[in-house]
């Protein structure tokens, strides 16, 4: 059923947010309603999560290797990644690009796509 008020009734009709969250959109049309955002950017915890990850895909290629196209430039593709800054577009950039490179010569290794996967995430959080 179609209703011909879209709006909920009440003095509010959005959505209240305070404290830390990623980008966030106020629901179109909303009254009364209030957003706070920080973005605090990349912290040690995210910092130390990509390093693990980095470790992780750098243990998956050696164990992988032989069904690995280019087994060699992935490595030298993994040790550029871990010299990014990611708190810069730039290298969150660069960071990208090599990975994505790996991702695309581990295509078919579950196990490995699904940590480069991961790492990509990863890096769209430092944003």
């Amino acid at each position: 059923m179609i209703r011909g008020n879209s709006q909920p009734s009440g003095d509010n009709s959005g959505i209240v947010n305070y404290g830390s969250m990623g980008n966030a959109q106020n629901q179109p049309g909303a009254t009364n309603s209030h957003q706070n955002q920080t973005n605090t950017g990349s912290g040690p915890d995210q910092l130390k999560e990509f390093t693990t990850l980095l470790d992780r895909i750098r243990q998956q290629l050696a164990a992988e290797q032989g069904r690995v196209d280019d087994y060699q430039q992935c490595v030298v593709l993994l040790d550029l990644t871990a010299q990014q800054r990611l708190d810069d577009t730039g290298g969150r950039s660069v960071a990208r690009t090599m990975l994505e490179q790996i991702l695309a010569k581990c295509d078919g290794i579950p196990g490995l796509a699904s940590l480069v996967t991961s790492t990509l995430s990863l890096i769209a959080t430092f944003a």
